[in-house]
């Protein structure tokens, strides 16, 4: 009877870890690491069993398991299996490719600034930007910026290159770097993109890109003069008004905006301020403007020419204009001029200019007398000397008389 009771019980033991095993094959633990894998777990129990009559019998059994998996992420994992009667199993997964759940690296343009802010045309600039890896578990490495003019040439690097390479940021770190540059001096007063394209790597060597388009404010030196100015009439007497005209030539390549030219406060010239406006480049504004003689004066008139760039900045431009201003003549009464022939009658008497005029006049007749008696002297002395030198010869022949 006991031989029976103790058969039944290894029975009853039996399909029980049968069982067991048959649901550890048809549930499988799930594996902590990877997307796909496969486990297998054996168990195996056994026990000793003592029994006799009179004796108290106890079951017991350890088990052991073991589990294996293998993922495509990249993981490693352990498992573990109960065992029949108080066993246990465990159990250790193959490592994959990469970690599930690892972010890509993310790296940002965080600051961008040119020096100066605005750049001259023609001038050199230097560009700093600052670059910022967003992870905070994964460096970047094998970084490559480029920056280039998106407007065509605008730019030229000054180093000869428009790239560099930096060999890593680690997470959450910055990188500060500066580029030199060339402007071309024919460009435009206009903001000129730039783009910036970085090439970087992750800690396993994947591949990343990334571009940012920023801009660099060129502006044009403005240049300005006048041609001559011309005066009508060049000399002014005091209360009389003038002309004065000449041009302003634009010579930069921006406008020039406001234009005007004024005559300076402060001299011996007045006269009304002449708007002229914008000013194109390569182009000439007239001015003709009206002047007033204050005062009397001998230094040159002073014209102020002032205008405007686009930023609303006035630049003033003075120009000499020779210039005189004469007192004012005396104005002469309508019954005639001061010494006529009235005032005289009625100032001085008559006798002693009568006098003067004959004493004058036989002066001159003196002389006239005096001119007329040398010349007749000296025709008699050339007739003297003439006839001298004829000596006793005859003027009419003998024979011429004879006949």
């Amino acid at each position: 009877m006991k031989r029976f009771v103790s058969s039944l019980v290894a029975v009853i033991m039996t399909l029980g870890l049968s069982g067991l095993a048959l649901d550890a094959q048809a549930n499988p633990l799930p594996t902590k690491w990877g997307d796909q894998g496969a486990q297998t777990e054996t168990l195996a129990g056994g026990g000793d069993q003592l029994g006799a009559d009179g004796d108290t019998g106890s079951d017991g059994g350890t088990g052991s398991g073991s589990a294996s998996g293998a993922g495509t992420d990249g993981g490693t994992g352990s498992g573990s299996g109960p065992g029949s009667d108080g066993g246990s199993g465990s159990g250790v997964g193959d490592p994959g490719t990469t970690v599930p759940g690892l972010s890509t690296p993310r790296v940002m343009l965080a600051g961008f600034v040119s020096t100066p802010a605005e750049v001259e045309a023609g001038g050199d600039f230097t560009v700093s930007f600052t670059l910022r890896n967003t992870s905070k578990r994964t460096l970047v490495q094998n970084i490559k910026v480029s920056l280039s003019s998106g407007d065509g040439a605008a730019f030229l690097p000054a180093d000869g290159s428009s790239s560099i390479f930096i060999n890593r940021i680690s997470a959450g770190d910055d990188s500060i770097q500066t580029m030199s540059f060339h402007s071309l001096p024919s460009l435009e007063e206009r903001p000129y993109q730039l783009q910036l394209s970085v090439e970087y790597e992750d800690a396993v060597a994947n591949a990343y890109s990334f571009q940012e388009t920023v801009s660099v404010s060129v502006k044009q030196k403005v240049r300005a003069d006048t041609s001559a100015p011309q005066v009508v009439p060049e000399m002014l007497q005091v209360g009389q008004d003038g002309s004065v005209a000449f041009n302003i030539h634009n010579q930069g390549k921006t406008k020039l905006y406001n234009a005007k030219a004024v005559v300076k406060d402060g001299q011996a010239v007045s006269g009304e301020e002449i708007f002229i406006g914008t000013i194109e480049p390569g182009t000439s504004g007239a001015v003709d403007m009206l002047v007033h003689a204050d005062e009397e004066s001998e230094n040159p008139m002073v014209i102020e020419v002032t205008y405007e760039d686009v930023d609303g900045t006035v630049t003033a431009l003075s120009k000499e204009v020779p210039m005189s201003v004469m007192p004012m003549m005396e104005e002469f009464p309508e019954d005639g001029f001061p010494g006529s022939e009235e005032d005289m009658g009625m100032g001085l008497p008559l006798w002693p200019i009568l006098i003067a005029g004959l004493v004058l006049l036989l002066i001159i007749l003196l002389v006239v007398l005096l001119v007329r008696r040398s010349r007749r002297r000296s025709r008699e002395q050339d007739d003297m000397e003439s006839l001298s030198m004829l000596g006793d010869e005859p003027l009419v022949p003998n024979d011429t008389l004879r006949g």
